[in-house]
């Protein structure tokens, strides 16, 4: 069973699609102010989405969540000592530690909040992600009710925050998002 790997897919897409996101909306960081440069330069330095390439003319941050990975973690003589989760973009992952407790919730199918926060320092650009995820494991299948996130990053010595991403499932269904178990690519971690 593990690595468990679950692929989210957007329910609006006919070809089973992840959903993605878009940070700094209309190329505003929480205080108004236009960061479309250094958003530029930020995304100049991963490249150009191939997942989306729509994406890539819109003004804010895309970022795709294409998975969750599941990892047992096992101590001195094969011991479960507790888990770790990875969030899957287009381009790398964040790994944090679930505890024992909160993943045997998941696994008998109830419904729990994932933090999962991120950063990375290259010298002159660094930046750190924040997103909460309440999800259920259904089966083979998880849902995604609730993703509340954050992005910060820093070009020389200035710094970048987002405004916080609140997402809810539309009216028309009880959930945000959905997955399904998949093979999901090895990325880069942040």
């Amino acid at each position: 069973m593990f690595p468990l790997d679950l692929a989210i897919i957007n329910p609006e897409s006919p070809d089973k699609l992840p959903p993605y996101i878009v940070m700094f909306e209309e190329g505003v960081d929480k205080n108004q102010k236009d960061v479309t440069g250094p958003l530029g330069r930020l995304e100049a330095l991963r490249g150009p989405s191939k997942m989306f390439p729509e994406s890539n003319k819109d003004a804010g941050l895309p970022v795709v969540m294409r998975g969750l990975r599941f990892h047992q973690v096992k101590g001195q003589g094969g011991k479960l000592t507790g888990y770790e989760v990875e969030l899957l973009g287009e381009f790398n992952m964040v790994k944090v530690p679930v505890s024992l407790e909160q993943m045997e919730k998941f696994l008998r199918g109830e419904r729990v909040a994932f933090t999962l926060q991120g950063k990375a320092n290259f010298g002159v650009y660094a930046y750190a992600s924040s997103i909460q995820m309440e999800v259920q494991l259904r089966g083979a299948e998880i849902l995604i009710y609730k993703i509340d996130g954050d992005f910060t990053f820093r070009e020389g010595f200035t710094s970048y925050t987002s405004k916080t991403k609140q997402l809810s499932p539309p009216t028309s269904r009880p959930y945000l998002y959905r997955g399904e178990q998949a093979k999901l690519p090895a990325l880069p971690s942040i």
